[in-house]
């Protein structure tokens, strides 16, 4: 199943997406600054899929939101995620990195204020905080059910499904820095949606991700305060 988090007539609703991600329809159940995740709550949980309560609305129709609105704790993340990517950036932001680039991953978060929505204005903080802001598609992993030293052979049972995150990076902030913290979490800087794909829409083990990032020519800068 595809969830979405819409609003509608200034209220926001969860509901389920077509299978040709044309339509969302609602569903009844009360949506809160969780978004789909407290429906994937539910479902972990045992409950059913409340009912439909719209008919089938355009998606044009609508605005969408991020799935997940406010995230219930950072997004966490993994920092040279594949070897090509880690062997570019040797050669740019991790130059003077002498570390093998395979040792072990980097891990890193992104504070659950920073999300907004797929295709929403990412406001930059301006030249004189950062003159070097990177974009990065990434696929962003739902967790289910909870757990804690997971074998390796149970990972994927903790997997509810996916989406889509862009990773925005002040990378001058991120290198000035010992820690990613501050370059990856300024306010907008974690694009999210549009919708969650649970697991078994997609066979994880052999996920080929393909991502690309749309943008435009108009930049919003604001002043540092």
């Amino acid at each position: 199943m595809k969830l979405a988090t819409f609003r509608l007539a200034g209220r926001r609703f969860v509901g389920l997406v077509s299978y040709n991600t044309t339509t969302v329809a609602a569903l009844s159940f009360a949506a809160d600054e969780r978004g789909a995740l407290a429906m994937v709550e539910q479902l972990v949980a045992g409950k059913s899929l409340p009912e439909v309560t719209s008919p089938a609305l355009a998606l044009s129709a609508v605005q969408l939101d991020a799935p997940i609105p406010r995230p219930r704790r950072n997004v966490f993340c993994v920092g040279r995620n594949y070897r090509a990517h880690a062997q570019e950036l040797r050669g740019s932001v991790f130059k003077a990195d002498e570390k093998p680039i395979d040792q072990w991953p980097i891990i890193f978060s992104k504070v659950p204020d920073c999300v907004i929505a797929t295709g929403a204005t990412i406001t930059l903080p301006g030249s004189n905080v950062s003159e070097q802001i990177d974009y990065e598609a990434e696929l962003a992993v739902v967790i289910g059910r909870g757990g804690r030293n997971i074998a390796v052979r149970d990972a994927m049972k903790h997997v509810w499904g996916y989406t889509i995150v862009n990773d925005v990076t002040a990378r001058d902030v991120q290198m000035r820095h010992a820690q990613w913290h501050l370059g990856k979490s300024f306010d907008t800087f974690c694009p999210m949606g549009p919708w969650l794909v649970s697991a078994d829409e997609i066979d994880g083990r052999n996920l080929r991700v393909r991502c690309w990032v749309k943008t435009s020519c108009a930049r919003t800068r604001r002043p540092a305060t």
